[in-house]
C-alpha cells in the first residue's frame, strides 16, 4: 500500500509539474503573440502617420512657403542686376573745326565723344544684394520651421483621433452596461421593487453616459475634419491603405 501511495504521489507530482510547464508555455506564447501584435500595430501606425505627414506637406501652407522662396530668389537677381541699370552711355558729336594749328603746336579735336558713367557707390556697396541673400536664408529657415510645424500638427491631431476611438469604445461598453441597468430598473419599478426616485436616478445616469458618448463622437469627428483639412483627402483613404 505504501509503495502504491508513493507511486500515486509521484504520478500526481509529475502531472502537476506538466500542468505548470504547460501553463508557463501558454503564458509565454500569449506574451509573444501580444508583443508581435503590438509591433505590427506600431508599424502600421507609423506607416499611417508618415503618409499623413507627406500629404500634409503637399498642402497650401508649404506651397505658400515655396512661392515666398521664389520671390526671394527673384529679388536677389533683381538686386544683382541693379547696378547694370545705373550705367549710362553718352555720345556727343563735335561740329567744330577738326584741327587748329599754331606756330608751335597743332591741336586735333575728335569728332565724337563717348562716355560711360559708373556709380562707384553702387559697385562698392552691394547692400541690396546682401539683403536679398539674407532673405533667402530666412526663407530656408521658415521653410524648415513650417515643415516641422506641419508634422507636429498632423501627428498630434491623428494621435488625438486614435485616443478618441479608444475612449468611444470604452464609453460604448459603459453605455451598454447602463442601458442594461436601466432595463432592469424599469422591470423592478413596474413590479414595485424600487422607488420612483431610484428609477429616475437610473434614467439620469443612462442619459449622462449617452451624452458623454455623443460628445466623444463629436470631438472625434471635429478632429477628423481638422486632419482632412491638412491632408486634403478623406482620412478613410489613408487608413484603408
Amino acid at each position: 500500500m505504501k509503495i502504491l501511495s508513493a507511486k500515486r504521489m509521484a504520478l500526481c507530482s509529475k502531472n502537476i509539474l506538466s500542468f505548470m510547464l504547460l501553463s508557463v508555455s501558454l503564458v509565454s506564447l500569449n506574451r509573444v503573440s501580444a508583443q508581435t501584435k503590438f509591433k505590427v500595430d506600431a508599424a502600421a501606425d507609423t506607416a499611417i502617420e508618415e503618409r499623413l505627414v507627406q500629404l500634409a506637406l503637399q498642402g497650401p501652407e508649404m506651397q505658400k512657403t515655396d512661392h515666398l522662396t521664389k520671390i526671394n530668389e527673384y529679388q536677389l537677381k533683381s538686386a544683382q542686376n541693379t547696378w547694370m541699370n545705373l550705367l549710362t552711355f553718352s555720345l556727343n558729336y563735335n561740329e567744330t573745326t577738326l584741327a587748329k594749328t599754331t606756330t608751335q603746336t597743332a591741336y586735333v579735336y575728335p569728332r565724337y565723344f563717348f562716355g560711360i558713367n559708373i556709380p562707384l557707390g553702387t559697385l562698392l556697396s552691394r547692400t541690396a544684394v546682401k539683403s536679398a541673400k539674407e532673405n533667402i536664408e530666412i526663407g530656408k529657415e521658415n521653410t524648415e520651421l513650417t515643415k516641422r510645424t506641419i508634422r507636429e500638427q498632423v501627428l498630434t491631431a491623428y494621435k488625438q483621433y486614435v485616443v478618441y476611438s479608444q475612449l468611444i469604445t470604452m464609453q460604448s461598453e459603459l453605455v451598454n452596461d447602463v442601458k442594461t441597468q436601466l432595463v432592469q430598473s424599469e422591470e423592478k419599478f413596474r413590479s414595485g421593487t424600487i422607488s420612483l426616485d431610484a428609477y429616475n436616478a437610473a434614467q439620469k445616469n443612462n442619459n449622462a453616459e449617452m451624452a458623454a458618448l455623443i460628445n466623444l463622437q463629436l470631438a472625434q469627428d471635429l478632429k477628423k475634419l481638422e486632419i482632412e483639412k491638412m491632408i486634403g483627402v478623406k482620412l478613410e483613404t489613408v487608413l484603408r491603405k
